[in-house]
């Protein structure tokens, strides 16, 4: 399948950590995955899927992902960082950048396209990756990230070049699509946030970074935003 110039299947471990290596936040206490904002809504098996739930043609995820006129405020366009390489300590921490076992074997057997954009705005950066696949993405990949919180709420990243502390909590996020998880990750002290989204047959990755009022309603418009566009 021909894929938008813009995809990025290289980089789409679906995670874009703080570039920099360090001893990270001091250790916070533990988080149960009843505190994540885990958040699902499940249709009939027999139930028609809605344009958004089914899976995208390229032509659709070139409309899908944003453009620099769609975010709020001014931003521009730059190239999405190379995370292909994640490992992860202990390793069940991979369900938290969808690389567990359920995510990576999704991937392997059932990908169609699979994008990505990345927008700067003063020392601030926003991240997008959209995968889509032939078949409707399982409950279980965002119920292992989300139950993996509270074991991982201290690990640690390599992306090739020396492994990072990493501390993750849950981030309050309203619904977005047919399931939906808020995180926040901090690497060497500098925090991001994240909204996993699960919407039929796609995957959706909201990541930003730096200063603003309320991440979480940021990074919920921004996936709305984009499930907006299918239609």
């Amino acid at each position: 399948m021909t894929c938008p110039s813009r995809v990025a299947v290289v980089a789409l471990s679906l995670v874009t950590l703080a570039g920099c290596s360090g001893s990270g936040a001091d250790e916070p206490p533990a988080v149960s995955s009843s505190s994540t904002s885990l958040s699902s809504s499940t249709s009939s098996p027999t139930t028609p899927l809605s344009p958004e739930q089914r899976e995208l043609t390229a032509q659709q995820v070139r409309v899908v992902l944003p453009q620099v006129q769609d975010l709020p405020g001014s931003w521009r366009e730059v190239d999405v960082r190379d995370t292909s390489r994640l490992t992860a300590e202990p390793p069940e921490c991979r369900d938290l950048y969808l690389r567990g076992e359920a995510a990576q074997g999704l991937r392997d057997d059932h990908l169609g396209v699979a994008s990505a954009a990345a927008f700067t705005s003063g020392e601030r950066r926003l991240e997008v990756s959209l995968l889509t696949f032939d078949e409707v993405v399982p409950q279980t990949v965002l119920e292992q990230a989300g139950q993996v919180v509270g074991p991982c709420s201290t690990h640690t990243v390599d992306l090739g070049d020396g492994p990072s502390d990493v501390a993750v909590s849950g981030l309050p996020v309203d619904e977005v699509g047919d399931q939906s998880l808020g995180l926040t990750t901090t690497t060497g002290g500098r925090p991001e946030q994240r909204l996993l989204v699960r919407s039929g047959h796609t995957l959706l990755v909201v990541v930003h970074r730096g200063a603003v009022d309320d991440p979480g309603a940021l990074l919920h418009d921004v996936a709305q935003g984009m499930l907006d566009r299918v239609g």
